[in-house]
């Protein structure tokens, strides 16, 4: 199993598209701030997207996704006059006006911060042309097919598509040399990733971990930091973390459950921890199993 997947396992990452519709007349909206990682589709008319000094034109069947969430201002102008965030849209399944610019934005949540870390290993932005023949580039044509459509599924699908295309931006566009992936293909550090990743209820110690590769205690640790930008604990510490929410938000386990498998015999230490690393305790957590029971 790659790296890319074995992350995206452990790490619950949801998408949402939040607006599927046709903006008439003079308009510009910019839906950065959320600390997501966003994007835009054009389904129809042309769309100027500007990020700093930088203006991209994107044509139907277009898209572009901002990982860590660039700030940036989609119009049908360039004059930076228009008023942002006061269009008011209206659905694609009404008849389409010709001056008219349908969109298809929605962003990406997760509470993690091994998955911030991975988007760090992503560009600014990435545009996908339509057309491109790419695999991205099919699953965004599948899209913007299915946002014309009126029937109450349309959403959900949409959210599934979206998250087929995460993995092949993933696939496609992360930084593979350098980070946590680098280090997972490192000769020395990978044996121990995987151990780590194997095991997510062993205790490991420090030992352990620079025996599996080769290495001193201190020569180990000062690698791991350098390479995964993090300390073989905290990594480990995270790790679990990810691990606890997949059990309580997929396989439904008690809190206390998941606290002993993270070796913890408080379940009142295991919340506090989990809420440090993830912003929500496991009751939230929980929660999402008996939603889709």
């Amino acid at each position: 199993m790659s790296a890319i997947n074995k992350l995206l396992i452990a790490v619950k990452v949801e998408a949402h598209v939040f607006h599927n519709g046709q903006y008439c007349g003079l308009w510009a909206v910019d839906t950065s701030g959320t600390q997501h990682m966003t994007f835009h589709m054009v389904s129809y008319g042309i769309c100027h997207l500007t990020i700093g000094e930088e203006t991209i034109l994107l044509n139907a069947g277009d898209a572009i996704f901002f990982p860590t969430d660039a700030s940036h201002r989609a119009s049908n102008s360039k004059s930076k006059g228009v008023a942002v965030n006061q269009a008011v849209s209206f659905p694609m399944t009404e008849e389409t006006k010709n001056d008219s610019t349908g969109l298809v934005c929605g962003h990406f949540v997760h509470q993690h911060p091994l998955f911030d870390k991975l988007l760090m290993q992503l560009p600014d932005y990435i545009v996908i042309r339509g057309g491109a023949g790419s695999s991205a580039s099919a699953v965004i044509d599948l899209m913007l097919a299915e946002s014309r459509q009126a029937d109450q599924s349309t959403n959900m699908l949409l959210n599934r598509l979206s998250d087929c295309l995460l993995y092949i931006l993933l696939r496609d566009h992360v930084d593979t040399e350098s980070g946590l992936f680098s280090a997972m293909a490192h000769p020395s550090l990978g044996e121990s990733l995987t151990l780590i990743h194997s095991n997510p209820t062993y205790k490991l110690t420090l030992d352990k971990l620079a025996s599996a590769a080769a290495m001193s205690r201190s020569a180990y640790a000062s690698l791991f930091k350098q390479m995964v930008g993090l300390s073989p604990a905290d990594y480990i510490f995270q790790w679990r973390m990810a691990q606890a929410h997949r059990w309580l938000a997929d396989d439904g386990i008690s809190t206390l459950d998941a606290a002993l498998r993270c070796g913890y015999e408080s379940e009142a230490s295991f919340s506090k921890a989990f809420k440090r690393v993830l912003g929500v305790g496991p009751g939230v957590a929980r929660n999402m199993y008996s939603r889709i029971q």
